[in-house]
């Protein structure tokens, strides 16, 4: 379970990725870190001959950003387990439905900070030439699939 949600927020840092976690080559617990800068940048990572300096700060991001949102992931998880056991005890309260729903809007709202926060953090480390790759490959694409981060409004 702690790996899907690491997993989901990565996704919501990348926004536009279908998982942000590298895939383990050397074994448990090492990524494999070009993976993960491809994944966050994919398809116009080659576009962007980040320096090795960029991609390690990048990591860096990324990993704080993980590590920040572990604690809050693991609460969002027990929160959803709450609400899980409220829908199926055939007693709902509205009240504590109410509670438990808006200590989960909580903490998701702490997550999307970090996402903000993290993709803030990485951009800035990017050139000017590399910001407007980025922008031009992910702002269109986000218009065309009608998201909004990684948040769909339909």
């Amino acid at each position: 379970m702690k790996r899907f949600l690491s997993m989901w927020f990565l996704a919501i840092i990348v926004g536009s990725t279908s998982s942000a976690i590298a895939q383990d080559k050397a074994g448990p617990g090492v990524k494999d870190f070009s993976s993960l800068i491809n994944q966050v940048f994919a398809p116009v990572t080659d576009k962007l001959n980040l320096t090795q300096e960029q991609q390690f700060q990048i990591v860096a991001i990324i990993t704080e950003a993980e590590i920040r949102a572990d604690p809050l992931l693991q609460s969002l998880s027990v929160a959803d387990g709450q609400v899980r056991e409220l829908s199926f005890s055939g007693l709902l309260d509205g009240n504590r439905l109410k509670e438990l729903c808006d200590q989960e809007a909580a903490i998701l709202s702490e997550i999307l900070q970090l996402k903000v926060l993290a993709k803030a953090e990485i951009l800035r480390l990017l050139t000017t030439e590399q910001r407007a790759v980025v922008a031009q490959q992910f702002n269109s694409k986000t218009q065309l699939e009608g998201h909004l981060g990684s948040i769909s409004i339909y």
